[in-house]
């Protein structure tokens, strides 16, 4: 069976039994290696890297509602910045006919996502749709030449320091650096409960939810990475009907911060950004080579919320879904000496 179909079918079902698991090892065979980071407790602080040379382009990764949206404003409003938001995205900002004119009403501020992208459209030379959900992680070895073609062209067109704000490389980060080593990378996290409520959009937390049952308010792509992912890492098999989907969110959420601490350069916390955005943006444009910067161009740009989220009422909830996965991590992973 090609691979492409195969990955196709796996990638449109749900995984819910052994055979299906069966079916995902054989089909990571095909896949390029992608080399694990080793484990590192959650509570442990994220590395200290030698401060890099300004002017080199900025790549940040970040999980979804994690302010990325909000890091993406503040490197638009700074002088001498180009600052391009989720290159990858399907609705491909390049492009005066397929963008169209949404936004999302919990980007405060913000009116028009394709800033930076008018007159690129050669970049739909390049541009792969499969980008989205397909082989979402990808190592040293990997090959792509389009996204390599792609990300180069967004580089060469910056009239200022380019910065590249993705949502989609989390377990991309090592074929990255391979390809872009004179790159700065950024990673902004979140609290993963926080993160978890975010991309409910109103909608409670159920304790009884499965992969199977929490379909209709998956609205941030869980499933469907889960989908692709498994198929590099058929470890990450969960069954269907009895695994909540926080524990996959929070698995994705510590892969995702574990490859960062291996990989980026400079590391930020949104709610670091919510308390002080002037000083948390201060420091790491220091990292960045950009000290002493005016930043009044994004002072009041972010308030702290009036109203946190509260996980009180599932706490027990949360801490026996993540300690199944720091148990589950540090068995495939590892742990750092």
């Amino acid at each position: 069976m090609p691979e492409r179909f195969r990955e196709r079918l796996l990638r449109n079902v749900m995984p819910r039994s052994a055979v299906f698991q069966t079916f995902a090892f054989l089909t990571s065979l095909y896949r390029p290696k992608v080399q694990l980071p080793l484990y590192v407790a959650p509570d442990q602080p994220f590395p200290v890297t030698a401060r890099k040379t300004a002017g080199a382009p900025v790549i940040t990764t970040s999980r979804f509602r994690t302010g990325s949206t909000l890091l993406w404003q503040c490197f638009l409003r700074l002088g001498d910045f180009t600052a391009y938001y989720e290159p990858f995205n399907d609705r491909q900002w390049f492009s005066p006919e397929k963008r169209g004119d949404q936004v999302d009403a919990s980007h405060r501020g913000v009116e028009d996502y394709a800033r930076n992208y008018d007159g690129l459209t050669d970049l739909s030379d390049h541009y792969q749709i499969d980008w989205i959900n397909r082989r979402l992680a990808m190592g040293a070895t990997d090959a792509d030449r389009h996204m390599v073609a792609f990300i180069k062209l967004l580089i060469e067109s910056a009239p200022g320091q380019p910065v590249l704000q993705f949502n989609r490389i989390d377990f991309r980060l090592g074929f990255l650096k391979e390809k872009f080593p004179e790159a700065s990378f950024l990673y902004l996290g979140r609290n993963p409960r926080d993160t978890w409520l975010s991309t409910l959009r109103g909608v409670d937390n159920d304790p009884s939810w499965t992969l199977m049952s929490y379909q209709p308010y998956c609205r941030f792509y869980l499933l469907e990475w889960y989908r692709d992912l498994i198929l590099t890492f058929p470890w990450l098999f969960y069954p269907a009907q009895k695994t909540h989907p926080y524990q996959l969110h929070y698995m994705l959420h510590r892969l995702s911060e574990l490859f960062a601490r291996r990989y980026c350069d400079v590391f930020m916390q949104y709610e670091d950004m919510e308390t002080d955005l002037v000083k948390t943006l201060d420091a790491a444009l220091d990292q960045l080579g950009h000290a002493n910067r005016d930043l009044s161009a994004v002072a009041g740009l972010s308030q702290p919320r009036a109203r946190r989220y509260d996980h009180s009422s599932h706490q027990s909830f949360y801490e026996e879904q993540e300690s199944r996965v720091e148990e589950q991590l540090r068995r495939v992973l590892g742990i750092e000496a």
